[in-house]
């Protein structure tokens, strides 16, 4: 059970087209930067250590799950969903898209894992998948229920 955090409308956000990966990671953490689970340090880890180590964090076609070390500037538990209708691309190839960001701050490995399994678990059912990713928005919180009554409960 993952405790202290709720998602509301104002850790999800909508874009048409953004161009690099580099700012799809920034504009998907802000809402945590804004709510505080975060400091810009945080960010700044999550586009070094995709630099780093390639792109990791896209886990599916067309979903990424953006994080960094707790200790970048993870200050309290939280994530926040990001949904494009045009896919960016980590790599020149087009083999690392995604369209849907879900960005995590992790204050430790234990929360991490967690979070981990339960966003598998959401996105490993094919409704809820095609829900989130196929299916347009019909209001600005269209899949908090969908990500919260499973990450938080």
């Amino acid at each position: 059970m993952i405790q202290g955090f709720k998602l509301t409308e104002d850790y999800i956000r909508f874009e048409d087209e953004i161009t690099t990966w580099e700012e799809a990671v920034q504009l998907s953490a802000e809402p945590l930067l804004n709510g505080g689970q975060i400091k810009q340090s945080y960010i700044d880890g999550m586009i070094e250590s995709v630099k780093e180590h390639g792109p990791y964090i896209v886990i599916a076609p067309n979903i990424a799950l953006p994080h960094a070390r707790p200790e970048t500037g993870s200050v309290k538990i939280g994530y926040s969903v990001m949904k494009l209708n045009k896919p960016v691309s980590f790599t020149e190839d087009g083999a690392n898209d995604a369209s849907l960001f879900i960005a995590l701050s992790c204050v430790d490995s234990d929360t991490h894992l967690e979070m981990l399994q339960s966003i598998v678990m959401i996105l490993s059912d094919q409704e809820k998948h095609d829900a989130i990713l196929l299916q347009p928005p019909k209001r600005k919180c269209w899949h908090c229920s969908t990500f919260d009554d499973n990450i938080t409960d």
